[in-house]
Parts: C-alpha cells; sequence; structure tokens
C-alpha cells in the first residue's frame, strides 16, 4: 500500500500554487508562465482525482477545478499554436508560410483574450472556503488513491504494447502519454519514496517527454495537412517533419529497450510493484 501525505495540506498547498501561478499568467502570459500554470493545474486534478466521488460532485471544488480544466484547455491550444510557429520559424520565409504564421497569430491572440477572462475568474475565486467545506476521512482518500493508481497502470499495460508495434498509433500514443501524466503525479503525493517510486518516476518523465514532442510533431504535421491547396514548399515541410517525427520515435525504441528491457515487460513488473 502506498500511504499518502495529509492530503488537505497537499490539497490546500496546489490550490495556492494554481492562484499563485494564474496572477504571474495575468502580469506576463509568456510560454514560461503558460507552462507553469499548467503544470500547478495539473498537480491540483490529481489530488483532486482521489477525492471520493460525494467530494467531486457538486461542490465549490469542483467548479474550480472544472474552470481550472477549462482555463487549461485554452492554453494547450495557444501552447500548441506556439509550438507550429517556432517550427515554422526555422525554414525559409514564402508566401504561404507567411500567411500561415499570420493566421497562427490571430488565434492565439483570440486564445490569449479568452484565457485571461478565465484567469481574472479563477483569481477572484476564495480557495480558503473551498477547502472548508471539504469533509473526507484518510481512509477513504487511501482507498481512492490506491484505485486510481491501478487504473492508471492497467491502461498503460494496455497501450504499450500497441504503441511499441506501431508509430502511427496516435489515439494510443496520446492515451499512453496522458496516463504516465496522470501516474507521475499520484506519485507525488507520497510522503517518502521508495527505489521502486523514484525509478518509476523517472521513467514516466522521460516518456512523457518524448511522447511530448512526438504529439507536437503531430499536431504541427496534422495542422499544416488540413491548409487547403498546400505549396510545395509546405509540402517540403511536412515532410520534413514526419522525417523528424519518425527519428523521435525511434528515440522512444531505443530507450524503451535499453531502459525498460520491453521484451521482459520489466516496466509493467515495476509499476505494479507500485500496489
Amino acid at each position: 500500500m502506498l500511504y499518502l501525505l495529509p492530503f488537505l495540506t497537499r490539497l490546500n498547498l496546489n490550490l495556492r500554487k494554481v492562484n499563485n501561478r494564474v496572477g504571474k499568467y495575468l502580469k506576463t502570459p509568456n510560454a514560461k508562465q503558460i507552462h507553469d500554470v499548467r503544470t500547478a493545474i495539473r498537480r491540483l486534478d490529481a489530488t483532486y482525482l482521489i477525492l471520493p466521488k460525494k467530494n467531486r460532485t457538486g461542490s465549490s471544488l469542483s467548479d474550480y477545478v472544472l474552470k481550472c480544466k477549462e482555463f487549461f484547455k485554452v492554453n494547450s491550444e495557444i501552447r500548441d499554436l506556439d509550438i507550429i510557429y517556432e517550427k515554422l520559424q526555422k525554414y525559409p520565409s514564402n508566401a504561404q508560410k507567411n500567411g500561415v504564421i499570420e493566421t497562427l497569430k490571430t488565434s492565439r491572440d483570440a486564445n490569449l483574450e479568452r484565457a485571461k477572462l478565465i484567469a481574472q475568474s479563477l483569481k477572484s475565486s476564495d480557495t480558503t472556503k473551498i477547502i472548508n467545506k471539504i469533509d473526507v476521512t484518510e481512509k477513504e482518500i487511501q482507498k481512492r488513491y490506491d484505485k486510481m493508481i491501478s487504473k492508471l497502470i492497467s491502461r498503460i499495460e494496455s497501450t504499450f504494447p500497441a504503441v511499441l508495434a506501431d508509430p502511427l498509433r496516435f489515439e494510443e500514443l496520446h492515451d499512453l502519454r496522458v496516463a504516465c501524466k496522470k501516474l507521475k503525479y499520484l506519485l507525488e503525493l507520497l510522503p517518502e519514496e521508495n527505489n521502486n517510486v523514484l525509478k518509476t518516476k523517472k521513467i514516466l518523465q522521460k516518456i512523457q517527454d518524448i511522447l511530448g514532442t512526438i504529439h507536437d510533431y503531430d499536431f504541427t504535421i496534422d495542422y499544416l495537412s488540413s491548409l487547403i491547396h498546400t505549396s510545395i514548399e509546405i509540402q517540403e515541410i511536412i515532410s520534413n517533419e514526419k522525417e523528424e517525427r519518425n527519428a523521435k520515435y525511434d528515440d522512444f525504441l531505443r530507450f524503451c529497450r535499453r531502459r525498460l528491457d520491453v521484451s521482459q515487460d520489466s516496466f509493467l513488473i515495476l509499476i505494479k510493484s507500485l500496489n
């Protein structure tokens, strides 16, 4: 059994971190602040997810987390647009590329204005009252935590083989990346980490990083491929991004073979040992 830190202490800390990050975001909504606020929201969501259903339904906390998720989604869209913009900057200027960049800027500005409105709403929320209304026992939290850990391990176990066998299993790649993120954030809730937990967190972070990069390529390729009447220059960009994407997938396979010994399912054995 994995014993948790006092739950309300951690939940209060994560609420305050989100509030702090939102404040910094409103002052300077740059790439760093987008990253930091998204990370803070993920950690808050991890603590929220291990609450019993009675605390996740119709509560002021559930309303706050729902608004955080909306804020997270808009900023994810902004980040994706920024990634495409950065990738396009490596290539020579041409008429269609320049037009795409202008479209990206327009979409980003619109999303940013929407994100600021949500941020202002979050900033006006009284998080201290949210904490005071929660009534839950450590036993209930531990039971829910164990259930969530088992659920995420099952998702990883079911998607890992498909992802290793086929580089174009986009849905499974996404599911694996999300499951690894959530499991890593849940493991952060532990007070003292044994060797298995520390090793698992490092592996999860590495997988998350590689799959995140692959996602950036996939999103960029999909966006550019959706353009009407793509020019030769844009087609060349798409082709180059696919090559780089394939190289990153090969890095993923090499990491799995080198560090995980996937033929022996050692990673799955490792994460199962957490239960």
